[in-house]
């Protein structure tokens, strides 16, 4: 019975007002479908007037090399329709249809532009705390796919988020600030969410916030340990590091084992190392090693190349260090050698520049008769 009805309502509506089967089609934005555990960009194209109608036709056309093509069609008796379109130009435009399933006067043609959404790839964030009214950490960030209309948040460990306020961004940079007074210190999550919904984070960021003194109020002292816990180094996207080293050279296989020789001398090195998002920083490193042994002929002057992969501990004041290259100079007796070698050290800061480092270091000789040697080894460098 209330199916009879409408259509009688549709009915005298199409004799008596023609005029409201007439449409006006608009873009009512879009929504993101996350059901399927990734994010679908959802377009949602609506109308108005037409109350009407019995159904409605939706023709879809996108652009191609400047000329629009028929891209969808479907019927609908809503005011409006949802669907997925991939970035580019579209327009659309609507068709009522009355109680005999006759086409009224399309719509204009509406059209809209889809943007491609992107995920952030951030690389690094260089925390910076400043102080003044109000105080807090200047967030540097640097990686690709960084809009500058990205939200930037800074999350706890309890999943508790905070918004930090974006000061300026382009080249790939942003710069955002976050004040002290809602932090504690501790480590935080760097979230990064782009227009559209997309983001990324960076894990295990320290924060540590001062304290704030107050006059009148006596200060606790801290034990040595609790200063040691807050001591934070930043976190560069580039570090350059050049350093001396002592070491000892002990034969393990091969004819020189034969007479017990061992050497002893130093090494000096420089390496450039790049972050990257996995956590650890590589790079390329150059080195001149230098030994005696208590036969004065008898020397090594090397010239090697390593790959140099570091990650740092928690806190950054510590570091596991690998190195894999290869050594080229001139062996005892002024004979021509290559050797390939690998080598694993700890790093452990003294200053936020200064640092010491031992390791051991395995060296195989390659050309002629072929020896190994451990080199245990310690030494100190700097870091900018």
């Amino acid at each position: 019975m209330a199916t009879n009805s409408r259509l009688f309502g549709l009915f005298l509506a199409f004799f008596l007002f023609p005029g409201l089967f007439s449409v006006s089609a608009q873009n009512s934005g879009y929504f993101i479908d996350t059901e399927s555990g990734e994010p679908r960009f959802v377009q949602r194209l609506a109308w108005s007037g037409g109350e009407y109608a019995l159904r409605y036709e939706v023709i879809i056309e996108n652009s191609s090399n400047g000329t629009y093509r028929n891209y969808h069609r479907e019927f609908t008796a809503g005011l409006y329709i949802d669907i997925s379109l991939h970035p580019g130009s579209y327009r659309f435009r609507v068709i009522p249809y009355d109680i005999l399933n006759r086409p009224g006067a399309a719509s204009a043609w509406k059209y809209i532009e889809v943007l491609a959404a992107l995920r952030p790839e951030p690389a690094a964030v260089l925390p910076e705390y400043v102080t003044g009214e109000p105080s807090g950490f200047l967030l540097n960030i640097t990686g690709k796919n960084l809009d500058p209309q990205a939200e930037i948040f800074i999350r706890r460990a309890d999943g508790t988020r905070i918004a930090a306020q974006t000061l300026d961004s382009g080249g790939g940079n942003i710069r955002a600030f976050v004040e002290s007074g809602v932090l504690i210190s501790g480590e935080y999550e760097i979230v990064i969410r782009n227009p559209g919904g997309l983001e990324a984070s960076i894990v295990s960021l320290l924060l540590p916030v001062p304290e704030i003194e107050v006059i009148g109020e006596e200060k606790p002292v801290k034990q040595p340990e609790q200063e040691q816990e807050e001591i934070s180094f930043p976190l560069k996207p580039i570090i350059s590091n050049v350093g001396l080293t002592f070491m000892s050279s002990f034969p393990v296989y091969g004819d020189y084992i034969k007479d017990g020789m061992s050497a002893f001398g130093f090494s000096v090195y420089a390496n450039t190392l790049f972050y990257v998002p996995i956590g650890v920083y590589i790079g390329p490193e150059l080195s001149v090693l230098f030994l005696l042994t208590n036969n004065p002929d008898e020397f090594t002057m090397m010239v090697g190349s390593n790959l140099l992969v570091r990650k740092w501990f928690q806190g950054r004041r510590a570091a596991l260090s690998f190195r894999m290259g290869v050594d080229y100079g001139i062996f005892f007796n002024w004979v021509d050698q290559v050797s390939i070698k690998m080598d694993i050290s700890l790093l452990c800061r003294i200053t936020n520049d200064i640092f010491m480092e031992c390791g051991l270091n395995y060296s195989h000789l390659v050309s002629g008769i072929s020896e190994g040697f451990f080199r245990p080894w310690f030494g100190i460098g700097y870091q900018f």
